[in-house]
């Protein structure tokens, strides 16, 4: 699809898009039903993080108490899960995260939620930088309506044209002693622009699209026991990817990587554990087959799970 002048007039004026019931039953049913998967299994092949306690750890790591009682991200299930590469990057998300960065773009980063993050108004250039500056994109995937009172998406309409922020090493990247100087740049232009924060009440199917210097985060969640389901993605330029190992989906391309590090992780893996390691790819890539799925595997899967370790009593 492409977008409209209007459309792209509102993206460079307020810094972001909204596409309501852009995703269909069929595609929210099978992201919904990996999340599910991944709670069910734990595989080790999953790294989450806890936001309760702020740790990251692998599926395989949390307990069952620890589900019921935490909130946490599932990062980047599109790794592993090629139902949630076809839904992230489809060809009609794709067609817009295309014209919006005017390049190929790559998928780099999921985060699978349950509930809202209550994060802190940020942009994801602190955290994901890109080569060229503000060529990232992101989207927000609704898996389920969204309550008031469920800690919506959080975002300031117009930010983006708030000037970036230079960290002492002269990049956009964070510098944790800094932030605080970094939020006092971002106060001061908020109201030298007048803007003011909205909330994305959200419809089961929606599609957010936000600019990479939106400021934006997670409202206060006022009912623990309301749920705000959805799927966060990044995506990068190909042109600032060309290091990388780029995979073609249908909508653009992935990036092939390890998934993200745990502290435990620089345990080397036992034979036991990389023969697990090795079972659980192997399984998956079976069923892939028998679906007539091909598959790419084109480094050493010990070498991509180099950092993995199983939990340890």
């Amino acid at each position: 699809m492409r977008l409209s002048e209007p459309q792209l007039a509102s993206w460079r004026e307020n810094g972001f898009l909204v596409f309501p019931g852009f995703f269909d039953d069929v595609e929210v049913e099978a992201v919904s039903h990996v999340t599910s998967q991944v709670w069910r299994q734990k595989p080790i092949t999953v790294t989450v993080d806890d936001l309760v306690t702020g740790e990251r750890k692998h599926a395989s790591q949390v307990s069952d108490s620890d589900v019921a009682e935490h909130t946490f991200k599932l990062n980047d299930l599109y790794l592993e899960f090629l139902e949630i590469r076809a839904v992230a990057l489809s060809q009609r998300v794709g067609s817009i995260v295309r014209e919006l960065l005017d390049d190929t773009p790559v998928l780099c980063n999921t985060l699978s939620l349950e509930k809202g993050s209550q994060q802190p108004d940020h942009l994801d250039t602190l955290y994901m930088t890109p080569q060229t500056p503000n060529k990232l994109v992101a989207t927000w995937m609704a898996l389920e309506d969204v309550r008031s009172d469920a800690g919506p998406l959080r975002y300031w309409p117009g930010s983006n044209h708030i000037p970036s922020y230079l960290f002492s090493d002269g990049g956009f990247h964070t510098i944790p002693d800094e932030m605080e100087r970094w939020a006092e740049h971002m106060a001061h232009h908020t109201d030298r622009l007048g803007l003011d924060e909205q909330v994305f009440l959200a419809r089961r199917g929606d599609l957010f699209v936000w600019h990479a210097a939106l400021l934006h985060g997670g409202s206060e969640i006022k009912s623990p026991s309301r749920t705000r389901r959805s799927l966060v993605s990044h995506f990068f330029a190909a042109h600032d990817c060309v290091h990388s190992t780029l995979v073609p989906v249908e909508g653009g391309l992935w990036m092939q990587r390890p998934p993200q590090p745990v502290l435990s992780d620089a345990v080397p893996l036992s034979d036991l554990e990389r023969e697990l390691v090795n079972q659980a790819h192997d399984e998956r890539a079976v069923t892939q087959v028998q679906a007539g799925i091909p598959i790419t595997r084109p480094r050493a899967l010990v070498d991509r799970m180099r950092r993995l370790v199983l939990a340890r009593d």
